[in-house]
């Protein structure tokens, strides 16, 4: 299980942050969000898999990435350490 730290900010703690560290153990649930998502990979390697793309994607940080709003997607963390920041601008309660 990595760490993760979430902050919440605005008005109906609607913008959500989370500071991942994590590791080869760790994968995240295949999901989908109401919400926008995007990641910054700080460090280290991940593998993601999107309902939107045909074969999965790797990203090595340093690097950036998007998953729009209703996209099935997983994280696989390839590396130890891995650091990853999350930000949902505009989160509501609730998944797709």
């Amino acid at each position: 299980m990595p760490d993760i730290t979430r902050m919440f900010r605005g008005p109906l703690n609607d913008f959500e942050v989370e500071v991942v560290f994590g590791g080869v153990e760790d994968t995240s649930p295949y999901e989908a969000h109401t919400y926008e998502e995007y990641v910054f990979l700080a460090e280290g390697e991940i593998v993601v898999t999107r309902d939107d793309k045909d074969e999965p994607e790797t990203f090595t940080g340093p690097d950036f990435l998007h998953v729009p709003i209703g996209v099935m997607h997983s994280f696989d963390l390839r590396t130890t350490p891995t650091r990853l920041v999350v930000m949902h601008p505009a989160r509501n309660d609730g998944g797709v």
